[in-house]
């Protein structure tokens, strides 16, 4: 290979690191260490100084073994790193420093990272755009400064998710600004700028204090790839997925993107543990109760159930639409963009969950709407429709539900609006229940409309139709029943989250239209 020495050849640079100041706002129980972003960043300049026509973009096998600390007043570390040409071609880099052992003479050699550049780079899928735009599940919104105050306790310069960071049990969202700071660190880098990426690592060890209990710091990634270099002044969009956990080990996929849906940068199999030997907890706060997601209450009645938070919903969403959704969304405006996107994600989730946690087929090539525009229709990714579907969204959730027979959703706000209308789809016998209900008759009312609405979408009839044939015969908190004429009872299910009534009905004995 020409400019690369022969197979076997090693070297060892010297390095000189300087301090900058903003390097010691990042901490480990409070005090500085030197970031891994920053540690890559070196032996990237050093792979380039070794072969310079190495491909420095794509980076394999990290593993962060040991924090660097940097002592108060410090203005330069010195270190050095080693550079080994596999068999391959691959290079393998380390960094290490040399550290005296208290008042004798002996030194220490100690290796803080240790990492792959692969001299040939297999392209590697991008997620599908429609599991980047927006959020599965119940959301929690975290503020930043509760972030950097009790979850992440960085210094200002590493305060760089900016906005509220949403997270749920399928992973987070973050946006994330890389700083301008002056003198010789407005330069990104020969990987870009290291922010964002470690911001990911905050959003990363935010979900896992939530959801795991534990507070995890990076300690490898399996695979880093730069597609875009991060630029400072800029911000982004991580996409954090959890991949693997366990009570000692997370994994995770970060994936960043700029505000057009753009991939710039993608940390697949980032590993996470807790290195402070269980010194560090989370706050009693953040930690998820562990109760039942109301969801699952659904899920046991049919086939895949999916549900979008609409707060969740990136600026890029719409590229995951495809022509005939385009089609539909033209036309409305900016406020109904936003449920309908988030109902068309969500039915792309149905279709993904069916065929098996498809991740490979592209977002535009699944389409969640019928010939007429209107109805939806959940398309397995192999383009066979087998099963009926259903979607609906209020001001909050869109959701969409897929079953083998006739299948309804509805998502209700609850407000005294559907008690004041109640004239209009409420018999003399349900407004009785609505009365005497214990849940009171604000909650009676929606759940009786909520029954109806789903009734309609699960038969394709009118909403006015299925007012006057559907009749409730009984109201409670998760479970209602109902008749349709003179058939037998049929059950309607509800779930509720805050203030929003979500109910199903399947197992309707007539077939949905269109």
């Amino acid at each position: 290979m020409e400019h690369v020495p022969k197979i076997g050849n090693k070297a060892r640079f010297s390095i000189d690191i300087p301090i900058h100041p903003y390097l010691v706002d990042h901490c480990f129980e409070g005090k500085a260490v030197f970031p891994a972003v920053e540690s890559m960043q070196v032996l990237a300049k050093g792979v380039k100084g070794f072969v310079q026509d190495m491909e420095i973009a794509c980076i394999t096998n990290a593993r962060f073994e040991k924090f660097l600390h940097i002592p108060p007043g410090t203005d330069r570390v010195a270190g050095f790193c080693d550079m080994a040409i596999q068999e391959n071609g691959d290079i393998r880099a380390t960094f290490l420093t040399k550290q005296g052992q208290g008042k004798s003479s002996i030194t220490r050699i100690k290796e803080h990272v240790s990492l792959h550049f692969p001299r040939t780079v297999q392209a590697q899928p991008e997620l599908p755009l429609d599991l980047v735009s927006a959020l599965e599940g119940v959301c929690l919104e975290i503020p930043p400064e509760k972030i950097y105050g009790d979850l992440v306790p960085f210094g200002v310069a590493y305060h760089n998710i900016h906005h509220p960071l949403l997270i749920s049990t399928e992973g987070a969202i973050a946006r994330i600004r890389a700083p301008v700071l002056s003198g010789d660190t407005m330069s990104p880098g020969p990987l870009g700028s290291p922010f964002p990426l470690d911001g990911a690592f905050h959003a990363a060890c935010v979900w896992g204090q939530r959801y795991a209990r534990i507070v995890a710091f990076p300690v490898g990634i399996e695979r880093r790839t730069i597609y875009n270099r991060t630029e400072p002044g800029a911000t982004y969009v991580s996409r954090v997925m959890p991949v693997r956990i366990s009570q000692n080990l997370l994994v995770f996929d970060l994936w960043i993107y700029d505000g057009k849906g753009n991939l710039f940068e993608s940390a697949c199999g980032v590993h996470m543990r807790d290195v402070s030997a269980g010194r560090m907890k989370p706050p009693q706060w953040i930690i998820d109760n562990g109760e039942q997601e109301p969801r699952e209450l659904l899920k046991k009645h049919c086939s895949a159930l999916s549900l979008i938070e609409i707060r969740t919903l990136l600026p890029f969403a719409e590229k995951s639409l495809s022509e005939r959704e385009q089609k539909r969304y033209r036309t409305m405006t900016d406020k109904r963009k936003r449920s309908y996107l988030a109902a068309r994600l969500a039915c792309k989730r149905l279709s993904r969950t069916l065929r098996g946690d498809d991740r490979h087929t592209a977002a535009p090539e699944i389409t969640t709407v019928c010939a007429d525009l209107v109805h939806p229709c959940c398309m397995c990714t192999d383009g066979v429709s087998p099963l009926s579907c259903s979607a609906s969204h209020d001001d909050r959730f869109a959701v969409a539900v897929a079953s083998d027979g006739a299948v309804g959703i509805d998502v209700e706000k609850v407000s005294d609006r559907l008690l004041k209308s109640q004239r209009l789809y409420v018999s003399d016998k349900e407004r009785a229940l609505i009365e005497g209900s214990p849940l009171g008759d604000i909650e009676a009312a929606v759940r009786i409309w909520s029954i109806k609405e789903a009734v309609a979408k699960a038969l394709g009839i009118t909403l006015a139709h299925s007012w006057n044939r559907v009749q409730v015969e009984a109201v409670g908190l998760n479970e209602s029943r109902f008749r349709m004429g003179e058939k037998d009872f049929c059950t309607a299910v509800h779930s509720v989250i805050g203030q929003h009534v979500f109910t199903l009905v399947c197992g309707l004995s007539e077939k949905k239209k269109g």
